[in-house]
């Protein structure tokens, strides 16, 4: 069923984008950009999950990043850093980038390449598409639970008030 599907927003060079259709199109509900403009208007409607590619609107994946974070829509969102262009990255370069997005608030940053060496090609597509996954879900049980507890906090409050 589509509207099962999770809801992600992907913010991407346009060069990826046909990948990321062909991989995720029967998955997910996608809503794809590739300006920070087009991604910032967006921010305001409700996601699963953002992904962003490191060289997103001229390297602009913590920009975007900081903006989802400051936003009341978005600020719960899980957002995931993906590096899918150009060459693997070296360990010291990984972590420095991995510690920032997560200083930031981002639930992490994957170099697709790292996995595509470790692990092939279309698993590393499996597993990221599994981690987009589990992210939806988790931030779908979450937003559940939070509307669970704001509504049973209405009721405490109008019995208190009779």
């Amino acid at each position: 069923m589509p509207n099962d599907q999770p809801n992600i927003l992907v913010a991407e060079v346009p060069r990826v984008i046909p990948v990321v259709q062909e991989a995720w199109a029967d998955h997910f509900r996608l809503t794809i950009c590739s300006t920070m403009p087009e991604a910032e208007r967006l921010l305001a409607t409700r996601f699963d999950v953002i992904v962003c590619g490191t060289h997103f609107a001229e390297s602009k994946m913590f920009e975007l990043l900081r903006h989802a974070k400051a936003s009341i829509e978005s600020q719960q969102t899980p957002f995931l850093c993906v590096r899918v262009l150009e060459g693997e990255l070296d360990d010291p370069a990984f972590q420095r980038i991995s510690m920032a997005a997560k200083a930031l608030g981002a639930a992490g940053f994957i170099d697709l390449n790292r996995w595509r060496r470790e692990d092939g090609f279309d698993a590393a597509r499996i597993k990221l598409r599994n981690l987009v996954s589990s992210l939806a879900q988790a931030n779908k049980s979450y937003c559940s639970l939070q509307h669970d507890h704001a509504g049973h906090a209405r009721q405490f409050s109008d019995q208190s008030e009779r």
